[in-house]
Protein backbone atom coordinates (compact mmCIF):
# COMPACT_ATOMS: atom_id res chain seq x y z
CA UNK A 1 0.00 0.00 0.00
CA UNK A 2 1.63 3.50 -1.21
CA UNK A 3 0.60 6.01 1.66
CA UNK A 4 1.07 10.18 0.09
CA UNK A 5 1.69 12.30 2.78
CA UNK A 6 0.46 16.16 1.34
CA UNK A 7 1.73 19.57 3.29
CA UNK A 8 1.19 22.82 2.06
CA UNK A 9 4.00 24.51 4.19
CA UNK A 10 4.91 28.53 4.28
CA UNK A 11 7.90 30.07 6.19
CA UNK A 12 8.48 26.61 8.20
CA UNK A 13 11.54 25.00 6.88
CA UNK A 14 13.08 23.99 10.00
CA UNK A 15 9.18 22.51 11.26
CA UNK A 16 8.96 20.86 7.82
CA UNK A 17 11.67 19.04 8.61
CA UNK A 18 11.12 18.19 12.16
CA UNK A 19 7.58 16.87 10.43
CA UNK A 20 9.77 14.92 7.67
CA UNK A 21 12.39 13.07 10.24
CA UNK A 22 9.31 12.01 12.61
CA UNK A 23 7.79 10.38 9.67
CA UNK A 24 10.97 8.80 8.61
CA UNK A 25 12.10 7.49 12.31
CA UNK A 26 8.98 5.91 12.90
CA UNK A 27 7.50 4.50 9.50
CA UNK A 28 7.71 0.46 9.29
CA UNK A 29 8.55 0.52 5.72
CA UNK A 30 10.06 4.16 3.53
CA UNK A 31 9.64 3.01 0.73
CA UNK A 32 5.88 3.14 0.64
CA UNK A 33 5.63 6.58 2.04
CA UNK A 34 5.21 9.37 -0.43
CA UNK A 35 5.88 13.12 0.66
CA UNK A 36 4.69 16.38 -1.25
CA UNK A 37 4.85 19.86 -0.46
CA UNK A 38 3.97 22.33 -1.90
CA UNK A 39 5.86 25.84 -1.18
CA UNK A 40 4.61 29.75 -2.47
CA UNK A 41 7.00 31.44 -4.63
CA UNK A 42 6.98 34.24 -2.73
CA UNK A 43 7.67 32.66 0.52
CA UNK A 44 10.49 34.04 2.78
CA UNK A 45 11.60 31.20 3.23
CA UNK A 46 11.71 30.19 -0.39
CA UNK A 47 15.53 29.26 -0.87
CA UNK A 48 15.63 27.46 2.48
CA UNK A 49 12.75 25.69 1.45
CA UNK A 50 14.80 24.47 -1.82
CA UNK A 51 17.97 23.79 -0.09
CA UNK A 52 16.07 21.60 1.93
CA UNK A 53 14.28 19.66 -1.14
CA UNK A 54 18.24 18.82 -2.07
CA UNK A 55 18.93 17.74 1.34
CA UNK A 56 15.56 15.23 2.02
CA UNK A 57 17.12 13.45 -1.60
CA UNK A 58 20.39 12.30 0.67
CA UNK A 59 19.32 12.34 4.19
CA UNK A 60 15.76 10.44 3.79
CA UNK A 61 16.80 8.58 0.62
CA UNK A 62 14.48 5.54 1.45
CA UNK A 63 11.13 7.16 0.94
CA UNK A 64 9.37 6.27 -2.60
CA UNK A 65 9.46 10.16 -2.92
CA UNK A 66 10.11 13.62 -1.39
CA UNK A 67 9.49 16.61 -3.35
CA UNK A 68 8.52 20.61 -2.98
CA UNK A 69 6.80 21.58 -5.44
CA UNK A 70 7.04 25.40 -5.82
CA UNK A 71 4.11 27.56 -7.67
CA UNK A 72 1.98 30.83 -7.31
CA UNK A 73 0.87 31.75 -3.57
CA UNK A 74 -3.10 30.28 -3.75
CA UNK A 75 -5.43 28.55 -0.67
CA UNK A 76 -4.32 25.48 0.64
CA UNK A 77 -7.68 24.56 -0.37
CA UNK A 78 -6.25 24.74 -4.04
CA UNK A 79 -2.70 23.11 -3.40
CA UNK A 80 -3.57 20.45 -1.86
CA UNK A 81 -5.49 19.26 -4.84
CA UNK A 82 -2.53 20.36 -6.80
CA UNK A 83 -0.28 17.71 -4.62
CA UNK A 84 -3.22 15.18 -4.96
CA UNK A 85 -3.11 15.29 -8.41
CA UNK A 86 0.65 14.47 -8.63
CA UNK A 87 0.80 12.07 -5.96
CA UNK A 88 0.63 7.98 -6.67
CA UNK A 89 -0.18 7.17 -3.09
CA UNK A 90 -3.24 4.07 -2.76
CA UNK A 91 -3.74 6.12 0.37
CA UNK A 92 -3.84 10.19 0.75
CA UNK A 93 -3.43 11.76 4.06
CA UNK A 94 -3.85 15.40 4.79
CA UNK A 95 -0.49 16.93 6.32
CA UNK A 96 0.59 19.94 7.96
CA UNK A 97 4.28 21.55 8.66
CA UNK A 98 2.95 21.36 12.83
CA UNK A 99 2.60 17.62 13.37
CA UNK A 100 5.25 15.36 14.15
CA UNK A 101 4.41 11.70 13.82
CA UNK A 102 5.09 9.25 17.26
CA UNK A 103 4.29 6.24 16.72
CA UNK A 104 6.32 3.19 15.30
CA UNK A 105 5.33 1.42 12.72
CA UNK A 106 2.27 3.73 12.07
CA UNK A 107 2.27 2.85 8.05
CA UNK A 108 1.87 -0.90 9.26
CA UNK A 109 -0.99 -0.28 11.89
CA UNK A 110 -2.80 2.35 9.27
CA UNK A 111 -2.50 -0.63 6.85
CA UNK A 112 -4.09 -3.14 8.95
CA UNK A 113 -7.15 -0.48 9.97
CA UNK A 114 -7.95 0.50 6.37
CA UNK A 115 -8.47 -3.27 5.61
CA UNK A 116 -11.79 -2.80 7.32
CA UNK A 117 -13.04 -0.93 4.14
CA UNK A 118 -11.30 -3.43 1.67
CA UNK A 119 -14.81 -4.26 0.42
CA UNK A 120 -14.86 -0.53 -1.31
CA UNK A 121 -12.29 1.63 0.33
CA UNK A 122 -14.88 4.56 0.84
CA UNK A 123 -13.56 5.80 4.49
CA UNK A 124 -11.68 8.79 6.28
CA UNK A 125 -9.85 7.81 8.92
CA UNK A 126 -7.64 9.88 11.15
CA UNK A 127 -4.76 9.79 13.32
CA UNK A 128 -4.84 10.81 17.50
CA UNK A 129 -3.77 14.26 16.91
CA UNK A 130 -3.17 15.50 21.13
CA UNK A 131 -6.09 17.97 21.03
CA UNK A 132 -9.24 16.65 19.17
CA UNK A 133 -9.09 13.01 19.75
CA UNK A 134 -12.41 11.18 18.40
CA UNK A 135 -14.21 14.36 17.90
CA UNK A 136 -12.78 15.93 15.00
CA UNK A 137 -10.96 14.84 11.89
CA UNK A 138 -8.27 17.38 11.75
CA UNK A 139 -6.36 15.90 9.05
CA UNK A 140 -8.24 13.36 7.30
CA UNK A 141 -7.16 10.14 5.68
CA UNK A 142 -9.15 8.76 2.39
CA UNK A 143 -8.78 6.27 -0.39
CA UNK A 144 -7.36 6.81 -3.96
CA UNK A 145 -10.81 5.05 -4.43
CA UNK A 146 -12.42 8.38 -3.03
CA UNK A 147 -10.16 11.07 -4.53
CA UNK A 148 -10.52 9.51 -8.03
CA UNK A 149 -14.90 9.93 -7.97
CA UNK A 150 -14.60 12.81 -6.76
CA UNK A 151 -12.01 14.51 -8.66
CA UNK A 152 -10.22 15.80 -5.56
CA UNK A 153 -8.89 16.13 -2.61
CA UNK A 154 -10.25 19.28 -0.87
CA UNK A 155 -13.32 21.11 -1.78
CA UNK A 156 -11.13 24.17 -3.18
CA UNK A 157 -13.61 27.07 -2.38
CA UNK A 158 -12.15 28.01 1.08
CA UNK A 159 -9.55 30.64 1.64
CA UNK A 160 -7.72 28.38 4.54
CA UNK A 161 -9.93 26.52 6.74
CA UNK A 162 -12.68 23.92 6.97
CA UNK A 163 -11.22 21.77 4.10
CA UNK A 164 -10.79 18.68 7.48
CA UNK A 165 -14.56 19.57 8.34
CA UNK A 166 -15.84 18.89 5.04
CA UNK A 167 -14.36 15.88 4.27
CA UNK A 168 -15.13 14.89 7.71
CA UNK A 169 -18.82 15.92 7.43
CA UNK A 170 -19.18 13.53 4.19
CA UNK A 171 -17.47 10.77 6.07
CA UNK A 172 -20.36 11.03 8.49
CA UNK A 173 -23.22 11.10 5.99
CA UNK A 174 -22.12 8.17 4.47
CA UNK A 175 -21.56 6.53 8.05
CA UNK A 176 -17.77 5.91 7.38
CA UNK A 177 -15.56 7.60 9.62
CA UNK A 178 -13.35 5.64 11.67
CA UNK A 179 -10.78 7.45 14.59
CA UNK A 180 -7.24 4.94 15.20
CA UNK A 181 -6.98 6.38 18.69
CA UNK A 182 -2.81 4.10 18.70
CA UNK A 183 -1.21 6.49 15.97
CA UNK A 184 -0.63 9.54 17.00
CA UNK A 185 0.63 12.55 14.85
CA UNK A 186 1.10 14.92 17.81
CA UNK A 187 -0.61 18.58 16.47
CA UNK A 188 2.22 21.17 18.36
CA UNK A 189 -0.49 23.94 17.57
CA UNK A 190 0.13 27.62 19.29
CA UNK A 191 -3.74 26.85 21.36
CA UNK A 192 -1.00 23.71 23.01
CA UNK A 193 1.98 26.29 23.61
CA UNK A 194 3.68 26.47 20.39
CA UNK A 195 4.66 29.92 19.44
CA UNK A 196 2.10 32.09 17.35
CA UNK A 197 4.05 32.69 14.37
CA UNK A 198 4.19 34.48 10.86
CA UNK A 199 2.25 31.62 9.34
CA UNK A 200 -0.62 30.83 12.33
CA UNK A 201 -1.43 34.74 12.23
CA UNK A 202 -1.49 35.29 8.72
CA UNK A 203 -4.42 33.54 7.98
CA UNK A 204 -6.03 34.52 11.32
CA UNK A 205 -4.80 38.24 12.22
CA UNK A 206 -3.36 40.03 9.06
CA UNK A 207 -4.29 41.91 6.57
CA UNK A 208 -6.36 39.13 4.92
CA UNK A 209 -8.68 39.33 8.38
CA UNK A 210 -9.41 36.02 9.89
CA UNK A 211 -9.92 33.57 6.98
CA UNK A 212 -11.69 30.86 9.49
CA UNK A 213 -14.37 33.14 10.22
CA UNK A 214 -15.08 33.57 6.40
CA UNK A 215 -14.98 29.81 5.71
CA UNK A 216 -17.12 29.49 8.16
CA UNK A 217 -19.76 30.90 6.27
CA UNK A 218 -18.65 29.49 3.25
CA UNK A 219 -19.14 25.98 4.99
CA UNK A 220 -22.77 26.69 6.19
CA UNK A 221 -23.49 27.85 2.41
CA UNK A 222 -22.59 24.12 0.68
CA UNK A 223 -24.20 21.72 2.19
CA UNK A 224 -26.05 20.77 -0.98
CA UNK A 225 -22.13 20.08 -2.95
CA UNK A 226 -21.30 18.16 0.14
CA UNK A 227 -24.86 15.91 -0.06
CA UNK A 228 -23.76 15.73 -3.93
CA UNK A 229 -20.00 14.11 -2.84
CA UNK A 230 -21.95 11.60 -0.51
CA UNK A 231 -24.10 10.88 -3.32
CA UNK A 232 -21.64 10.00 -5.49
CA UNK A 233 -19.78 8.32 -3.21
CA UNK A 234 -22.75 5.94 -2.35
CA UNK A 235 -22.41 5.13 -6.40
CA UNK A 236 -19.07 3.44 -5.51
CA UNK A 237 -19.86 1.02 -3.05
CA UNK A 238 -22.97 0.57 -4.92
CA UNK A 239 -20.63 -0.26 -7.62
CA UNK A 240 -17.62 -2.08 -5.43
CA UNK A 241 -20.27 -4.53 -4.08
CA UNK A 242 -20.57 -5.45 -7.82
CA UNK A 243 -18.70 -8.74 -9.02
CA UNK A 244 -16.08 -7.80 -10.65
CA UNK A 245 -12.88 -9.46 -12.25
CA UNK A 246 -10.01 -7.28 -10.72
CA UNK A 247 -6.42 -6.99 -12.18
CA UNK A 248 -3.63 -8.10 -9.98
CA UNK A 249 -0.95 -5.24 -11.08
CA UNK A 250 -1.99 -1.69 -11.89
CA UNK A 251 0.84 0.24 -13.34
CA UNK A 252 1.43 3.59 -11.10
CA UNK A 253 1.84 5.64 -14.07
CA UNK A 254 -1.94 4.65 -15.34
CA UNK A 255 -3.14 4.76 -12.77
CA UNK A 256 -5.59 7.82 -13.68
CA UNK A 257 -6.88 6.03 -16.14
CA UNK A 258 -8.30 2.52 -14.42
CA UNK A 259 -11.69 1.88 -13.30
CA UNK A 260 -14.00 -0.57 -13.14
CA UNK A 261 -16.38 -1.12 -15.92
CA UNK A 262 -19.82 -2.61 -16.54
CA UNK A 263 -18.71 -5.47 -18.98
CA UNK A 264 -22.94 -4.96 -20.35
CA UNK A 265 -21.86 -1.24 -21.48
CA UNK A 266 -18.37 -2.47 -23.10
CA UNK A 267 -18.36 -2.73 -27.09
CA UNK A 268 -17.07 -6.03 -27.77
CA UNK A 269 -15.26 -7.72 -30.38
CA UNK A 270 -15.34 -4.24 -32.52
CA UNK A 271 -12.79 -5.05 -35.14
CA UNK A 272 -13.68 -5.71 -38.87
CA UNK A 273 -13.38 -9.78 -38.74
CA UNK A 274 -15.41 -12.76 -39.82
CA UNK A 275 -14.70 -14.52 -37.15
CA UNK A 276 -15.96 -13.82 -33.65
CA UNK A 277 -15.43 -15.66 -30.82
CA UNK A 278 -18.91 -15.84 -29.84
CA UNK A 279 -20.79 -16.28 -33.17
CA UNK A 280 -18.44 -18.41 -35.12
CA UNK A 281 -15.09 -19.07 -33.90
CA UNK A 282 -12.05 -20.60 -35.01
CA UNK A 283 -10.64 -23.56 -33.58
CA UNK A 284 -7.75 -21.28 -32.51
CA UNK A 285 -9.86 -18.93 -30.80
CA UNK A 286 -11.82 -21.21 -29.22
CA UNK A 287 -8.74 -23.26 -27.45
CA UNK A 288 -7.26 -19.90 -26.89
CA UNK A 289 -10.39 -18.70 -24.96
CA UNK A 290 -10.70 -22.39 -23.02
CA UNK A 291 -7.18 -21.67 -21.92
CA UNK A 292 -7.44 -18.30 -20.78
CA UNK A 293 -10.55 -19.45 -18.57
CA UNK A 294 -8.47 -22.05 -16.89
CA UNK A 295 -5.77 -19.24 -16.18
CA UNK A 296 -8.05 -16.82 -14.87
CA UNK A 297 -10.11 -19.42 -12.90
CA UNK A 298 -6.45 -20.57 -11.13
CA UNK A 299 -4.70 -17.13 -11.15
CA UNK A 300 -7.01 -14.36 -11.61
CA UNK A 301 -6.50 -11.68 -14.22
CA UNK A 302 -2.65 -10.01 -14.09
CA UNK A 303 -3.41 -6.46 -15.84
CA UNK A 304 -6.14 -4.54 -16.93
CA UNK A 305 -7.68 -4.72 -20.34
CA UNK A 306 -7.70 -1.60 -22.38
CA UNK A 307 -11.12 0.51 -23.29
CA UNK A 308 -11.21 2.94 -25.66
CA UNK A 309 -13.49 6.23 -24.39
CA UNK A 310 -16.70 4.94 -26.41
CA UNK A 311 -16.27 2.11 -24.44
CA UNK A 312 -14.63 -0.24 -27.51
CA UNK A 313 -12.98 -2.67 -25.92
CA UNK A 314 -9.05 -2.60 -27.52
CA UNK A 315 -7.27 -5.40 -25.79
CA UNK A 316 -9.42 -8.29 -23.69
CA UNK A 317 -12.47 -9.15 -25.68
CA UNK A 318 -11.76 -12.43 -23.97
CA UNK A 319 -11.29 -11.61 -20.81
CA UNK A 320 -15.07 -9.80 -20.90
CA UNK A 321 -16.50 -12.48 -22.20
CA UNK A 322 -15.30 -14.74 -19.55
CA UNK A 323 -16.66 -12.47 -17.34
CA UNK A 324 -20.17 -12.45 -19.04
CA UNK A 325 -19.65 -16.36 -18.84
CA UNK A 326 -19.24 -16.61 -15.37
CA UNK A 327 -21.70 -13.72 -14.03
CA UNK A 328 -19.38 -10.99 -13.26
CA UNK A 329 -20.78 -7.71 -13.53
CA UNK A 330 -17.74 -5.69 -13.75
CA UNK A 331 -13.97 -6.08 -15.09
CA UNK A 332 -10.69 -3.62 -13.99
CA UNK A 333 -10.09 -1.29 -17.19
CA UNK A 334 -7.56 1.09 -18.69
CA UNK A 335 -9.58 3.72 -20.40
CA UNK A 336 -7.47 5.61 -23.02
CA UNK A 337 -6.88 7.73 -25.88
CA UNK A 338 -6.68 5.28 -28.57
CA UNK A 339 -3.95 7.08 -30.23
CA UNK A 340 -1.68 6.39 -27.27
CA UNK A 341 -2.43 2.20 -26.62
CA UNK A 342 1.21 1.51 -27.82
CA UNK A 343 1.93 2.57 -24.61
CA UNK A 344 -0.22 0.66 -22.75
CA UNK A 345 -0.15 -2.42 -24.46
CA UNK A 346 3.40 -3.02 -23.57
CA UNK A 347 2.90 -2.91 -20.02
CA UNK A 348 0.24 -5.07 -19.93
CA UNK A 349 0.85 -7.69 -23.30
CA UNK A 350 0.70 -11.81 -21.72
CA UNK A 351 1.06 -14.07 -24.63
CA UNK A 352 -0.72 -16.74 -24.65
CA UNK A 353 1.87 -19.41 -24.13
CA UNK A 354 3.04 -17.42 -20.98
CA UNK A 355 -1.24 -17.64 -18.87
CA UNK A 356 -0.19 -18.86 -15.86
CA UNK A 357 -1.89 -22.54 -15.53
Amino acid sequence: MKISILTPTRNRPNNCERFIKSIYNTCANRNNVELLFYVDDDDPALDTYLSLDKHCQTEYPDFYRIQFIKGEPKSVSISWNDLASKCFGDVLIMGNDDLVYATDGWDYLLEQELKKFDNDNVYVAWMEDGINGEAHCAFPIISREWYECLGRFTPGCFHFGYNDTWIFDVGKMLDRTHFIPHIKAEHLHFSKGAPMDDTYARNRTQEKGNLYAKDKVLFNKTRNIRLDDRDKLRELIKISNATKLKPKDINLEFRKDFKYIDVNKLKKEWAATGHKLKENPLPEQTEQYEKLCESIKKNGMTHPIIVAGDMRVLRGNQRVWYCIDNGLQMIGAYVINEGEMDRYIQETYIHKSKYPL
